[in-house]
């Protein structure tokens, strides 16, 4: 099971390089960063609603809402800023250099998170080998972008 989710987590990681593609395209197309974001999310708010109905999972209810804090609500926010700035830097910088950037604050900000136990999630504690993966990731950024 394991390994089913490595598979997924790659796949996923294969569906955020295209959607950086498509998303670029569509801001040429919209010549916007902004109509492009809010395309791209219309289309993914249609999508889940469509498989929403088509599982036919029910409606949170108001305790449920009511129950979730402030801070749980600002995903789609922080999905815009990251959509918008890929949108923006993916034809200046490139693919693989983007990514590059994206996954090292990813993992900065995911060894902070695990350090600190933030937003729920277990503590993790910083390892020297944690940190070694983490420095050959920021090196391997750095190569991808130098000129």
């Amino acid at each position: 099971m394991k390994y089913l989710s490595f598979l997924v987590l790659v796949l996923a990681g294969a569906a955020l390089t295209t959607q950086s593609a498509v998303n670029s395209q569509l801001r040429g197309g919209l010549h916007s960063v902004l109509w492009a974001v809010l395309a791209s999310y219309l289309v993914g708010t249609l999508a889940a609603a469509l498989v929403l109905a088509g599982t036919q999972t029910p409606l949170p209810t108001l305790a449920d809402m009511s129950a979730i804090r402030w801070y749980q609500w600002t995903g789609g926010a922080l999905g815009m800023v990251y959509i918008a700035a890929i949108v923006f830097s993916l034809q200046r910088v490139g693919a693989a250099s983007l990514f590059a950037l994206v996954v090292t604050g990813q993992l900065l900000t995911a060894l902070l998170f695990d350090q600190l136990g933030l937003l729920g999630l277990v503590r993790s504690p910083l390892t020297l080998s944690r940190l070694a993966g983490a420095l050959l990731l920021i090196a391997g950024a750095y190569l991808l972008n130098r000129n």
